[in-house]
């Protein structure tokens, strides 16, 4: 039988979070699959090479709109698809074949500042569309508990038809120890002996602000300490900039742009004394998976996803407040003891997310699906 996956995510290389879920199902599939077909679809050739029952299918380029409810699924008709698997939200609605869609959050409509700001036809767009798309779809994919219950409540979802699948964890993250990958990454980036990481992006939720203004009330106590903003120089990370330079910090706080898989962010996890993310939704949130497989402690949100994520392997603050931010900021670096010991919990809480028992859930979901379909 064939599966048919929107394989747009992956076509210029993993750089999301959707497109490392689905590089991991992809690979699994090659790895453990010999009966089922699958065919990949894509607006640009997808630059991976596959095993002989993985296919490619490149549809010419249009209007995202078109692409999604007229090349695609004639596509499917065309080569006789029995399931479709879509890894977001988004599916083609003009088809009769079964279909599995993952949906990693609903931050777009439950998080208060961005629904807020949402411009008019987009307020339209996700209510109505996103609900339909889920009511159509044969069985719905996320990554958390609290996903799985924002789709319920807010798109009225029967919650047996969701299945909660952890995102995967990659097995390069992993305490690195060969000194010269890590002075090469040290070099690259320019980065001090001693630092506080965040790695991600700066959009309104993940609260950088609040990070700098943390850091800005305990720079002073620990002279020898810098933060680290690992993530995209664009229009998002501009107001950071501007806030990092009226607190007269530009010396003690460092942005290396974007990291990507080339740039080894394991090493620079590993360099890092203490990771920060005090973000104010995740649907799931790996960055403090990957810092702790990575065996550097970790300060986080109580907020969302998170908790059920870390677990108790490391400490969680209330991320709107500024003061519990730095304090727990400061115990950290006052104490090798507690870095040691969230170290090792953390190292542990990371094993649970291994890629390769993700993966596993969502192919075994998959072919069991298309097992009831026959």
């Amino acid at each position: 039988m064939k599966i048919g996956v929107d394989a747009r995510e992956i076509q210029d290389g993993v750089i999301t979070g959707i497109g490392r879920s689905l590089s991991n199902f992809i690979n699994y599939f090659a790895q453990n699959e010999k009966e089922h077909e699958l065919i990949l679809y894509s607006e640009k050739r997808i630059p991976f090479n596959w095993n002989s029952n993985i296919h490619s299918s490149v549809l010419t380029k249009i209007g995202v709109p078109f692409w999604d409810q007229w090349k695609l699924p004639k596509a499917l008709a065309d080569h006789k698809i029995d399931l479709f698997y879509s890894p977001y939200y988004k599916i083609p609605i003009l088809t009769k074949i079964p279909i599995v869609n993952q949906i990693l959050d609903l931050m777009f409509i439950s998080f208060r500042p961005y629904r807020k700001k949402m411009k008019f036809h987009r307020k339209l767009y996700y209510p109505l569309f996103g609900k339909i798309y889920a009511h159509k779809s044969i069985k719905i994919i996320t990554d958390s508990e609290h996903a799985k219950k924002d789709i319920v409540r807010l798109w009225n979802i029967n919650p047996e038809k969701i299945v909660v699948i952890p995102l995967g964890l990659a097995r390069r993250y992993k305490p690195v120890t060969d000194s010269k990958l890590l002075n090469k990454v040290k070099n690259n980036f320019n980065l001090p002996d001693k630092f506080i990481l965040y790695l991600g992006n700066f959009l309104p939720h993940k609260n950088i602000e609040s990070l700098v203004k943390a850091f800005k009330k305990i720079e002073k106590k620990f002279p020898d300490y810098s933060l680290v903003l690992a993530g995209p120089l664009d229009t998002s990370s501009n107001g950071i900039k501007s806030l990092v330079s009226l607190e007269g910090l530009n010396n003690r706080i460092f942005f290396t742009n974007t990291i990507r898989e080339k740039d080894h962010p394991e090493a620079l996890l590993s360099l890092a004394d203490l990771f920060a993310f005090p973000t104010l939704y995740e649907g799931f949130g790996l960055p403090p998976l990957e810092a702790m497989a990575c065996g550097t402690p970790v300060v986080a949100s109580k907020l969302t996803s998170v908790p059920e994520v870390v677990g108790d392997a490391c400490l969680l603050v209330n991320p709107r407040d500024i003061g519990e931010i730095s304090n727990a900021i400061s115990d950290m670096l006052e104490s090798h003891d507690m870095r040691t010991f969230y170290s090792k919990k953390g190292l542990q809480r990371a094993e649970c997310f291994r890629e390769k028992d993700t993966a596993g859930k969502l192919y075994k979901q998959i072919i069991s699906l298309l097992k009831e379909i026959k």
